[in-house]
């Protein structure tokens, strides 16, 4: 049984470091406003399907980790990330039975609005200027959303992370 939840803990911890390497690399310059939340996705994944096991707490981590990653100020992501998370943990049976384009739709909601609350806590911090091109960050989210989510489903049942 301790071996189980080590080996999780492993996969999960592989997949979120494969997601944050997929988040900080870098794209050509007309295309950098298309790049989408790598982070976002996966985390989002693991939450919808295992939220018992992966919610809050391992959203603070993921936060802590990705601010220190960008060099941003601590905490930053890590309250956006955990507020996140508590959204999607308290409603995941409701969004686990829609179709897959809805998802889609409700990615893009959310990846913009995880963005928007990023930029206004760096607003009261640093005076920062929003980037109205993160619009198209959200949209690649969403266009993403059905192949990630599939790619992961396919992992979990393979390797049985979800009991």
């Amino acid at each position: 049984m301790q071996g189980r939840f080590i080996f999780q803990c492993l996969v999960l911890s592989s997949i979120f470091i494969i997601a944050l390497v997929m988040e900080i690399a870098p794209w050509p310059v007309g295309f950098q406003s298309f790049k989408p939340a790598w982070i976002v996705l996966v985390f989002t994944y693991w939450a919808l399907s295992i939220p018992h096991k992966v919610s809050i707490g391992w959203a603070f981590i993921i936060g802590i980790i990705w601010d220190m990653v960008l060099g941003s100020t601590l905490g930053v992501h890590a309250l956006v990330m955990s507020m996140f998370a508590y959204v999607i943990t308290a409603v995941h049976l409701i969004l686990r039975n829609m179709s897959l384009w809805m998802q889609s739709l409700l990615i893009v909601a959310l990846v913009f609005a995880i963005r928007l609350s990023i930029f206004f806590i760096e607003f009261l911090l640093h005076s920062a200027t929003f980037n109205w091109q993160e619009i198209f960050g959200s949209l690649a989210s969403g266009v993403l959303w059905p192949w990630v989510f599939l790619l992961l489903r396919k992992v979990r049942r393979q390797l049985n992370l979800g009991e």
